[in-house]
């Protein structure tokens, strides 16, 4: 069953689909969307921040998963859900700044970076002494695109019930108080851009590094879910 959106100036409840997420990451944050499939390899549609473009999309096929197109305005650093979850408390405790963060429906875990860190990676490692381990720990930037979490706070806690969704956010790029109604897409004009910041890539990076080591050292009979979206803060605006 489709999460819903009820808000009081209207009558009837408001269901967000893939086109107004699309839209909402096109408008609000410039970041480009385009239609595409769960498989990062897979050619997806060019993505863009055009919303005619977007809408002939989605007219075409109305369900088609949200991909954003990383390498443009952020870069993502992929780890497995359990070094995921071990490196946002590590982060919490040490008061280590942490960016926008997805889990993804296959359980791992995506921290938002900016943009060029992805080609950087594998000198960044070299240079914090992680190049020669194998960290599971994986990069997303030019070129790639990841599934686009539901930007609209009352979608994040349902379970996963829609065909299109494969990420939720575990803290969002905004404050969820500045996300609009589904239904006031079209007064959303490109006058309201939200500029996300990231945190600093070596210090995220090393953090990354020591969970994802710990839990290569230390599996756990099964993977650690994340905690309820409430116990982590929103990025900064």
């Amino acid at each position: 069953m489709a999460a819903t959106l009820v808000f009081a100036s209207r009558s009837a409840p408001v269901v967000p689909g893939p086109l107004d997420e699309a839209l909402w990451y096109a408008r609000a944050l410039g970041w480009p969307a385009g239609p595409g499939s769960l498989d990062p390899a897979h050619e997806s549609a060019a993505a863009t921040t055009d919303p005619r473009v977007l809408a002939g999309h989605w007219a075409a096929g109305p369900s088609a998963p949200v991909r954003l197109a990383a390498g443009v305005r952020f870069d993502v650093l992929d780890v497995p859900g359990a070094a995921g979850v071990r490196a946002l408390d590590r982060a919490e405790r040490l008061g280590v700044p942490i960016g926008p963060v997805a889990a993804t429906g296959t359980g791992r875990i995506q921290f938002f970076v900016a943009p060029g860190v992805a080609g950087d990676l594998p000198a960044l490692l070299d240079w914090l002494d992680w190049a020669d381990l194998d960290l599971d720990l994986r990069a997303y930037g030019e070129g790639d695109t990841v599934a686009a979490p539901s930007p609209w706070p009352a979608t994040w806690r349902a379970p996963w019930p829609r065909s299109w969704e494969h990420a939720r956010w575990l803290r969002p790029p905004v404050d969820p108080g500045r996300v609009c109604p589904a239904g006031d897409l079209a007064a959303l004009g490109a006058v309201l851009h939200v500029d996300v910041r990231f945190p600093d890539v070596t210090r995220l990076l090393s953090t990354l590094a020591h969970a994802c080591q710990h839990v290569r050292l230390f599996p756990r009979p099964r993977a650690t879910e994340p905690r309820p979206l409430t116990h982590h803060r929103p990025a900064p605006a």
